[in-house]
């Protein structure tokens, strides 16, 4: 038996590997090493190095790996981003989505918030990041490409985002219900807006936790919690109506989620909801030209006894 070697290594898995291992030096280098890195990069390089099988899973896994990768660093180029904007886009909202009261949305909700609305939009928010790896997962076991499509859709949608917060850096509107629409607070820490009062309801501090690791206050144009469900609602579509179903009706529960939360305008759910669907038609064009460029399986054809290759 021959050790397994370089030459018969595939070169993804070592892509790979030097990219968990750089990652982990990243990290290191500036000073934000957590023990979630280190386990998310010695899965990768570990699922990378298992064998045929598992390697399969790096198909979808990998892009993961990288959204993740990316949103954690956003800390790293924020200094780089363009002038801020805080009370444009609330004067905007107000303007072209008002509500009762000439006040936006946002602002309305702010003072009417109900203990059933807190529960409901509260779950919602904190399950809309499950429901893209559960159906990754779910599309995985069974073997269905769209694993990988929903995976790179997932990376290009974040992409999106990303590109968005460093050209448009926009405050959110709980940002403005508690600064003013002045200029932009650099010091204004995270805030788990309306979802503190999920917390509160049932004792918890799932959401104080989940935000006060955000590095990035700014980041409201996209709604990416909108653009993730209707990014799964795309991928699901083909499997019939009662798909459709539950995931849009949980696409429209994030959407209104995040204005009933203050997280996000009206605008921001939109932009959210054009990005997901400019991912998805990006994946599915690139994965529609691959398949056209792959070679065909050769076919074998019987010979006839005899030798004979006549049909």
């Amino acid at each position: 038996m021959t050790s397994r070697s370089r030459d018969n290594t595939p070169a993804f898995t070592w892509l790979v590997t030097f990219m968990g291992a750089g990652h982990l030096m990243l990290v290191l280098a500036t000073g934000r090493l957590r023990w979630e890195h280190v386990v998310a990069d010695a899965l990768l390089v570990g699922v990378a190095w298992a064998g045929p099988r598992t390697r399969r899973f790096l198909l979808g896994g990998f892009p993961l790996w990288l959204t993740g990768m990316l949103l954690d660093s956003q800390g790293l180029w924020l200094s780089l981003r363009g002038e801020i904007h805080t009370g444009d886009l609330w004067a905007r909202e107000r303007l072209w989505f008002p509500a009762p009261g000439g006040v936006n949305w946002p602002e309305w909700w702010s003072t009417r918030s109900h203990p059933a609305l807190d529960l409901l939009c509260g779950f919602a928010y904190a399950a809309y990041l499950y429901e893209v790896f559960l159906v990754a997962i779910f599309f995985f076991v069974k073997k269905d490409d769209r694993f990988q499509r929903l995976c790179w859709a997932f990376l290009a949608v974040n992409a999106l985002g990303v590109v968005v917060y460093m050209l448009y850096p926009a405050a959110p509107p709980w940002y403005i219900l508690q600064y003013g629409p002045g200029p932009a607070n650099l010091a204004a820490l995270p805030s788990p807006a309306g979802t503190a009062r999920f917390d509160a309801l049932l004792g918890i501090r799932y959401f104080a936790g989940f935000y006060s690791r955000n590095p990035n206050v700014f980041g409201a144009m996209p709604s990416l919690h909108a653009a993730y469900p209707f990014l799964v609602m795309l991928i699901v579509w083909r499997n019939g109506p009662a798909w459709r179903v539950v995931t849009g009706a949980f696409a429209l529960l994030v959407a209104f989620s995040a204005v009933y939360l203050t997280h996000h305008y009206i605008l921001d759910v939109l932009a959210g909801l054009t990005a997901a669907l400019a991912a998805y038609l990006a994946v599915e064009l690139a994965f529609a030209r691959v398949r056209k460029s792959a070679p065909l399986p050769a076919v074998s054809i019987p010979l006839t006894p005899g030798g004979d290759t006549r049909a």
